[in-house]
């Protein structure tokens, strides 16, 4: 009865901090908790690069010029470095022509935590992520971005930023666009 009860507090919780839209009726909460699942079931098919070594993990799927990918990286800085959280770094290649090159030059490169820390830190309004895109590259790159847009099309749709982890009751949770600063720091305390 307890972990019944911590579920649903939980699902109220989290419903109440916004991460679906008010008027999804409970047969569509159950579908997008289904999905998740199932792109948790799938998450080895993804290609991503991590950073922070922590138990905690969510895994986020990005374009290197989306301005609200940005908004997470910049708002997870003292969590990955205080190793409470451990985030799994998704590449797409969806948002602007530059895109798909410069998610291409992010897998290419030697070390491609690197590479992305180059694009954030480097990011403008203008421009979106600074690493240069590559013009031609791996087939094995290409296969993976192919991969990760596969699995996120798996929940219907392909926006980013979207978060992906598993509750810490158990359950799979998928979250569209980049929550409140406030409101991710709460999400973020009930990542298994």
């Amino acid at each position: 009865m307890r972990n019944k009860l911590a579920g649903v507090v939980l699902l109220f919780t989290l419903l109440s901090i916004n991460l679906a839209a008010p008027t999804l009726s409970a047969a569509a909460n159950a579908d997008r908790f289904t999905v998740a699942g199932k792109m948790l079931a799938n998450i080895d098919q993804a290609t991503w690069f991590s950073e922070g070594k922590s138990p905690h993990v969510i895994y986020v799927f990005f374009d290197p010029n989306c301005p609200y990918c940005r908004r997470i990286y910049t708002e997870t800085r003292d969590q990955v470095k205080q190793n409470a959280i451990q985030i799994r770094w998704v590449p797409l290649g969806i948002l602007a022509t530059t895109s798909h090159g410069k998610a291409i030059s992010i897998l290419d490169a030697r070390n491609p935590l690197k590479a992305f820390y180059e694009n954030e830190d480097g990011y403008s309004a203008s421009d979106g992520g600074a690493i240069d895109e590559a013009l031609d590259g791996t087939d094995k790159a290409k296969r993976a971005l192919d991969r990760n847009a596969d699995l996120l099309r798996m929940a219907g749709f392909d926006a980013v930023p979207s978060i992906l982890f598993r509750a810490n009751n158990g359950q799979a949770i998928l979250i569209h666009g980049a929550p409140p600063a406030d409101r991710f720091k709460k999400i973020l305390r009930y990542v298994q």
